[in-house]
């Protein structure tokens, strides 16, 4: 039988801010939908991504923008470039 794991933080608090605080972390790592749902299942933290669909302008090619994720915790960027990097 498989074990579901649900981090009760996602349900709990707002844990995707539609904006971008100062203080927060940058990475340099793509976001991608496979560790932005690892964001979601093995972190804690609040984050931000610019994954918006209106970031798209006309010097990218075929409509195409790479979306980056913030964090308000260091460690968990650490953790993230480690991971996907």
């Amino acid at each position: 039988m498989n074990d579901i794991v649900i981090n009760i933080d996602t349900w709990r608090k707002e844990r995707k801010l539609a904006y971008l605080p100062k203080h927060f972390v940058a990475t340099n790592t793509p976001l991608t939908a496979e560790n932005k749902l690892w964001i979601l299942e093995r972190l804690h933290g609040r984050f931000y991504t610019s994954d918006a669909p209106d970031q798209f302008t006309d010097n990218d090619l075929f409509g195409y923008v790479d979306s980056y994720a913030w964090f308000e915790d260091p460690q968990e960027a650490i953790l993230y470039e480690l991971t996907w990097a």
